[in-house]
């Protein structure tokens, strides 16, 4: 598994994440105090990589299947570098939203494509374990940044932290050009390489339905729970804790639990049925975010920081979701995109997910404003447990589909074996002669 290809993106997608973590919590403080920004420019600031990334990553996922998964990688990657070095230039918040929105065209080439090349690389049956060790790199980068980020602001400025991001993402850039093969190589069905079906047929597929419907629902709960989870912590009507540090462990926390434990759920989903592990990871999901305004607010000092016990409970057991869902939806990701195009159906997967987060966080904005701070966890519970029944609905109703897939990418694998075989006995041929 951990080839050249598969370790330059592993990098390449620890230090993307990092740099979405370092400056998500940054930008809006940045636009608001520094820049003197309005309450629209603060949430454009924050927002406004997930619009660029609906808007564009659907058709990079297509043009990658047609013309090449490379490119778009190493382009991205120097377009979000461009869009961070951006921010030492801005001095109005409209400029800081236009690179924003710059960074964000620049994520819609890599993080889709990072996902179809893995895919491509990964064998037929063990989808699972590719894309499970591989989200470690996802997770533990987007848990990492923000404690990285506000530590170099608090230590310099923000100015410093987004230059480091821009000097990461440029030497990111630099090392996918030079050391990612153009190809992962697994031949598809009939022999065809990289299929792309029109978009009219990719979405008409039961399974692809219900594996956007899970990546929506996954960012609908965390945008609209995790983007007030600061407030819930610091204010009085919340838990009333003076303590920044404490969100951060929250924040980390989570994805870190769901990081170290991607590895074993991912060898797991190659073992178990993977629709079941999505739907138990999306209950786990439900229970950890609707107990956070629920459980009893019990506090410990821990040198200068409180932490309230019950509410890091919480949150571990959303991470143990989380890792049980996702390299078993991904690993669906991986079947289906072998026969309908990996890059499109990423794209999809990238879209889904920006989709379900910005409007996560503007329908929580409106329960907080009409029922409460804490009625906001209680609703991302619902949606996740309600569309759980509705994800495994439409995923019962394509188990045809989801079993002709991974019949053509067994076939796939037969044939690429049999090219490699040959192309074997023939240099051993030339070489006897």
């Amino acid at each position: 598994m951990f080839s050249r290809a598969f370790v330059v993106l592993f990098i390449a997608m620890f230090v993307a994440m990092a740099g979405v973590g370092m400056v998500s919590p940054l930008l809006p403080v940045y636009v608001r105090d520094d820049l003197g920004g309005p309450a629209v420019g603060v949430a454009l600031s924050f927002s406004g990589l997930a619009i660029a990334q609906i808007i564009s990553a659907p058709f990079a996922g297509s043009f990658g299947d047609r013309y090449g998964l490379k490119p778009f990688i190493v382009g991205g990657f120097a377009i979000y570098a461009l869009g961070a070095f951006g921010y030492l230039f801005a001095n109005t918040w409209e400029m800081v939203v236009f690179f924003r929105v710059l960074s964000g065209f620049g994520a819609a080439g890599v993080f889709p494509m990072t996902l179809a090349y893995i895919g491509r690389l990964a064998p037929p049956g063990r989808e699972g374990s590719y894309m499970g060790g591989f989200t470690v790199a996802q997770v533990t980068g987007f848990g990492l940044g923000p404690l990285l980020g506000g530590g170099i602001r608090d230590a310099f400025n923000s100015e410093t932290a987004f230059a480091t991001m821009g000097i990461m993402l440029a030497g990111t850039a630099l090392l996918t050009l030079l050391w990612l093969p153009p190809k992962p190589g697994l031949a598809s069905l009939d022999g065809i390489e990289e299929p792309s079906l029109p978009w009219s047929q990719i979405v008409r597929r039961r399974a692809v339905q219900g594996a956007v419907l899970f990546m929506t629902l996954m960012s609908l709960g965390w945008g609209a729970a995790y983007s007030f989870i600061a407030i819930f912590v610091t204010s009085e009507e919340g838990l009333g804790l003076d303590s920044a540090l404490f969100v951060g462990i929250l924040l980390s926390l989570r994805q870190l639990t769901n990081a170290a434990l991607q590895p074993i759920t991912g060898r797991l989903a190659d073992r178990v049925d993977r629709v079941k592990l999505v739907s138990i990871g999306l209950v786990l999901m439900a229970v950890g975010t609707g107990l956070i305004p629920l459980v009893p607010d019990t506090t410990i000092e821990v040198g200068p920081v409180p932490l309230a016990v019950f509410l890091l409970l919480t949150v571990v057991i959303s991470g143990v979701g989380e890792s049980l869902a996702m390299p078993a939806q991904q690993a669906v990701f991986v079947t289906l995109g072998r026969v309908v195009g990996m890059g499109s159906l990423m794209g999809l997967n990238n879209m889904g997910n920006s989709v379900g987060f910005l409007f996560g966080s503007l329908v929580g904005a409106a329960v907080v404003s009409s029922m409460g701070l804490g009625a906001v966890f209680i609703f991302a519970a619902v949606l996740l447990l309600g569309g759980m029944f509705i994800y495994v609905a439409i995923m019962r109703s394509a188990a045809r589909e989801l079993e002709q897939a991974a019949e053509a990418a067994r076939r796939a694998e037969a044939l690429e074996a049999e090219r490699n075989a040959e192309a074997l006995e023939n240099a051993r041929a030339e070489a006897a002669v």
